[in-house]
């Protein structure tokens, strides 16, 4: 009995899942790059912005008292927040790529980090589609 419950926690443990219960679906096609171009990419985190509103509040809070330290909470939290924000925008370098995938008519468009010279034009690449995103490695293929 021990055995058999020992096995099926090793087999449920091997299933990967996504957020919604079922399995993980991987989708890899192949393809040659029809474009690279470098971009830079978002990456900010939004810490920016929290830490402002929190700085914003207890700054505003202590303003006044009754409804001016309400008022002056809601305000700091909201000044602060918007200021935090400004702050902490930051890029990261990044590629746009334009892949025909094998058998295809149309190309792919991917965004994804990555630094100028990682793809160039008429390279094999992977595309692989997984949880609702996309990514693009070398097809190391022979």
């Amino acid at each position: 009995m021990q055995k058999l419950l020992i096995a099926l926690l090793v087999l449920f443990a091997g299933c990967a899942a996504d957020q919604r219960g079922g399995p993980v679906k991987e989708i890899v096609k192949l393809g040659v790059i029809e474009s690279v171009a470098p971009i830079e990419m978002d990456a900010s985190s939004g810490a920016g912005s929290t830490a402002g509103g929190i700085f914003g509040q207890v700054g505003g809070a202590n303003t006044g008292t009754g409804r001016g330290a309400v008022a002056g909470s809601v305000l700091g939290g909201v000044l602060g927040g918007t200021l935090g924000q400004q702050a902490g925008i930051s890029t990261r370098p990044g590629l746009e790529l334009w892949i025909r995938l094998d058998g295809d008519e149309q190309s792919t468009y991917v965004m994804q980090p990555g630094k100028p010279g990682e793809f160039r034009v008429g390279d094999r690449v992977r595309v692989v589609r997984k949880k609702g995103g996309m990514i693009v490695e070398p097809d190391h293929a022979p």
